[in-house]
């Protein structure tokens, strides 16, 4: 409990000393002593109280606790929540995107030059993002439980938020590569790019956003006997946008380095994917006691396994 002192008092009024003092009718030097006492006397702060109309329990209250009830009573719930997390999911997809492009910006630098990269560096650099993608989802659900009175199953869902995000999203992608590869013009492969590359990535970009303010709104407010049905919608548009971007990757670039890698890749990315789905439906349920751990190991693992895999087999040349 933390109540108020004279100084305190001085600073939220913005009294000088010399005048309190005046009003209290005591030295400066003697209320200077004063305000360094972690306690008021009564005599002194009944003299405070009634001088300047201020409560009877003005330094007796716990002030701290005043001030978190000011800060609650400031959150307010947004009349329309969809909205709300639609916007904020935009700005934080767009940030985490910056910082996970800056963090590949290096070797698509010296390769663009014609400087040769090793192939492990560009590995690293995708753990490196999907690492930056994990945490993503505890920043978004810090910063939406700091503003608005919204909690509900914000915590348990915050390692999905992210990783399912990109799932939805993985499709756009996916079929720009297409595109590029398959129907416009090989020799001018370089400008189409730049053509196509932006309306992709805010596709991209919306697409992700709308299916995060979906994810956010199921697990917030949604009752719990809505709240399966929905995720189940979510995950299943989730299972179905990879197995769209499977189809257009496997199109544009066919099974490359060698005959048994990239089946690999592709059985464990849908397994670790299948992993998810199970274990946000049964995992979570039958366990709730163990929920937090439930939701948040499976994303890890289904980010990081595959291109720790891909390391692996990288450096064995396999």
């Amino acid at each position: 409990m933390a109540t108020r002192t004279i100084a305190k008092f001085r600073a939220e009024h913005e009294i000088w000393r010399k005048d309190l003092a005046t009003v209290l009718e005591v030295p400066e030097e003697e209320l200077e002593r004063l305000e360094t006492a972690e306690e008021v006397p009564p005599e002194i702060a009944a003299k405070i109280t009634e001088a300047y109309h201020l409560p009877p329990d003005y330094f007796t209250v716990d002030f701290e606790a005043e001030e978190v009830k000011a800060r609650e009573a400031v959150k307010a719930l947004p009349k329309s929540p969809f909205r709300y997390f639609f916007g904020v999911a935009l700005v934080w997809r767009l940030v985490f995107g910056l910082i996970s492009a800056a963090v590949l910006l290096p070797s698509k630098y010296f390769s663009a030059f014609g400087f040769e990269v090793a192939s492990l560096y560009f590995y690293l650099e995708t753990v490196c993002t999907a690492v930056i993608t994990l945490v993503s989802g505890i920043y978004l659900s810090s910063y939406i439980r700091k503003k608005t009175k919204f909690y509900g199953d914000i915590l348990n869902y915050e390692f999905l938020y992210p990783y399912l995000s990109s799932m939805a999203s993985a499709w756009v992608t996916s079929l720009f590569n297409w595109l590029v590869l398959q129907i416009l013009n090989q020799a001018t492969y370089f400008y189409n790019s730049l053509l196509l590359a932006l309306p992709s990535a805010v596709i991209g970009l919306i697409i992700s956003a709308l299916f995060t303010a979906a994810l956010l709104e199921t697990a917030i407010t949604e009752p719990e006997e809505k709240k399966t049905q929905r995720l189940r919608l979510l995950l299943g548009a989730a299972v179905g946008s990879y197995i769209l971007a499977t189809v257009f990757n496997f199109l544009a670039y066919g099974p490359s380095g060698g005959e048994f890698s990239p089946y690999l890749s592709y059985g464990t990315e849908f397994f670790l994917l299948g992993m998810v789905v199970v274990c946000t439906f049964i995992g979570a349920k039958q366990a709730p006691d163990r929920r937090k751990r439930w939701l948040t190991i499976p994303p890890a693992i289904a980010l990081l396994l595959p291109q720790l895999i891909s390391i692996y087999l990288a450096g064995f040349g396999i």
